[in-house]
């Protein structure tokens, strides 16, 4: 089933939404390296994944969104690094160095794109705002909201792409 599909089932109450859709939450893989596959985890992401639904985004953006997220979530969160995590492998250098790797890619989005673009990926992908919510709080259109997520998500899969 793709992402955009799994964006609109309901969970349960009890998992707090704040700021998404009250009950709705995107199942995501999570790459675990390359000997082992794919992990599905819970996302929110009202924004994101409307987009994806409506068809203003592609799977790539998302990916890319998946990837900044991940990186921000290992790097600035200090979360264990999901490559890492029941291999076995590595002992805490080498997580330092995950977790460094990772800060310094998040701190080459917030260079390369600007603060606003990293604010707003935080916002959009670790929040998990509507693009309606997002509006409200910068005061600005939705439509406006809208267009510079699209733009800032295009931006994000071509600096991905030129990192690896």
């Amino acid at each position: 089933m793709t992402t955009a599909a799994e964006a609109t089932r309901p969970i349960e109450d009890a998992v707090p939404m704040q700021g998404a859709w009250k009950n709705r939450i995107a199942l995501a893989e999570l790459e675990q390296g390359k000997d082992r596959p794919p992990t599905n985890v819970l996302r929110r992401g009202a924004g994101l994944y409307g987009l994806l639904r409506s068809g203003t985004i592609t799977q790539r953006h998302v990916d890319a969104a998946q990837r900044w997220a991940r990186d921000f979530e290992t790097g600035i969160m200090g979360a264990s690094d999901p490559e890492r995590r029941g291999s076995g492998g590595g002992d805490i250098h080498d997580m330092l160095i995950a977790r460094s790797a990772a800060v310094a890619r998040c701190e080459g989005v917030r260079r390369t794109l600007g603060r606003y673009a990293s604010d707003l990926l935080v916002l959009l992908v670790l929040d998990g705002l509507s693009l309606g919510k997002i509006a409200e709080q910068y005061r600005k259109n939705r439509q406006v909201i809208t267009g510079a997520v699209e733009m800032l998500l295009e931006q994000l899969v071509d600096h991905y792409g030129n990192i690896i």
